[in-house]
């Protein structure tokens, strides 16, 4: 680009993951081979949230496809870091020009989907008159603070269901599925712990149980929605005989890298579910679904079994006490700071607005999340190194139930 050698936005500590109201500072760094006419660099920070898909009804002369789309403008900001629109020659050299804006207290995660997005993102852009500007950009991942911690979220979760077995028009027997969950929310990295018991009193044999974790993703238009699910993990159970019945005590499924649970943005939500079933496969599967929240903040017991007087409030985020305990997290000095990951099977989106030609910086982007910094394993290999959409995972057979104590206040 002749006179622009380098054009580029970097964040302060090399930070690129914030929580909604924090403040995001770093520089745009500019280097001239030779003088320049400019009127100055103007930086731009956004968030928004868009969706938008087609739909297609009809054949033939009576074919017709239909768009949808929403957006949400989560904020904006603006400023001159350099110059005021006024023109001038800049001379030679490399120049840094620092930035600094605060986060709205209540945003929604980034999130990059088949239908649509939220993303955040930095712009700079040289004025030059009557000449082409000069872009860079940067994208970078909020992850909503969402503390499993809570006192809401420490009750467990259960079902039940009962089935009557038809087999060739022949009624086969009875088949009763119960389960339950140690609490409602989690953070990928942890497990969950399914307690379960489904009884096989037909006259066939049945494949097992099985735990299936769904993510649900709603893409909202105006007066239109667009639901989509995808299943990313599963753990399948061994046989059940005629007559017999199967248990799970305390049974791990390990939650894969994934986004938070997002239910703040008028464009986009997700949330997750567990289904335990049993599978029959020659009939419908009798399921229990218990809708679960995936957090940002580990459970406290996940680093330090808690004392019989454990109260979670105890350990709400403190900031004061944040900046006291360098090596902990959110306040809570127990807790390691995690480690940021994509998604299980995300790939890389170009955030470039068309003109890539005048425009500096990394195109290619993939939001990073929270993961706990225990980094368990499936098959030998960390979470975060699968690169399977659908975690499978195997039953673990446990000779002593893993402890059920999670300082729950219920």
């Amino acid at each position: 680009m002749g006179k622009l050698t380098e054009f580029a936005i970097l964040f302060d500590n090399n930070r690129e993951v914030f929580n909604p109201g924090q403040n995001v500072s770093g520089c745009v760094v500019m280097t001239l081979s030779s003088p320049m006419e400019m009127r100055g660099i103007k930086l731009i920070a956004h968030g928004k949230g868009e969706s938008l898909w087609s739909e297609t009804t009809g054949t033939g002369n009576d074919r017709h496809t239909h768009y949808y789309r929403g957006s949400e403008q989560l904020f904006e900001f603006q400023v001159w870091i350099h110059g005021n629109c006024t023109k001038f020659t800049n001379e030679a050299g490399r120049f840094f020009f620092p930035f600094n804006f605060i986060l709205p207290p209540v945003i929604p995660s980034s999130f990059e989907g088949l239908h649509g997005h939220i993303r955040y993102q930095i712009f700079a852009e040289i004025d030059k008159p009557w000449k082409f500007n000069h872009k860079t950009t940067r994208a970078f991942t909020i992850n909503e603070v969402i503390d499993t911690n809570f006192p809401n979220f420490n009750s467990a979760l259960s079902g039940s269901t009962h089935k009557d077995v038809g087999f060739c028009c022949c009624a086969a027997g009875p088949l009763d599925l119960t389960a339950s969950i140690d609490r409602k929310a989690y953070c990928p990295g942890e497990l969950i712990l399914i307690t379960a018991e489904a009884r096989n009193g037909t006259t066939r044999n049945m494949a097992g149980m099985k735990a299936q974790l769904y993510k649900h993703i709603e893409y909202i238009a105006i007066a239109k929605r667009k639901r989509c699910s995808e299943k990313i993990a599963i753990i399948q159970g061994f046989k059940i005989p005629k007559g017999e019945s199967a248990f799970w005590q305390n049974q791990p499924f390990l939650i894969p890298a994934t986004c938070p649970t997002i239910l703040t943005s008028s464009v986009i939500n997700v949330w997750y579910e567990l289904c335990v079933e049993v599978d029959v496969s020659w009939d419908f599967d009798p399921t229990i679904r218990m809708q679960i929240i995936m957090g940002t903040v580990p459970h406290f017991s996940t680093y330090c079994q808690p004392g019989p007087n454990f109260q979670p409030t105890q350990f709400q985020p403190n900031p004061e006490l944040q900046s006291q305990t360098p090596s902990g997290f959110m306040g809570y000095p127990q807790m390691s700071q995690p480690s940021y990951v994509p998604m299980v099977g995300a790939t890389a989106t170009n955030i470039s607005d068309g003109n890539g030609i005048y425009t500096f910086g990394n195109l290619n982007y993939i939001p990073v999340y929270a993961f706990n910094m225990q980094q368990a394993q499936i098959n030998g290999l960390p979470v975060a190194d699968q690169t399977s959409s659908v975690v499978d995972q195997q039953p673990v057979l446990l000779s002593q139930p893993l402890s059920t104590s999670y300082g729950s206040t219920n």
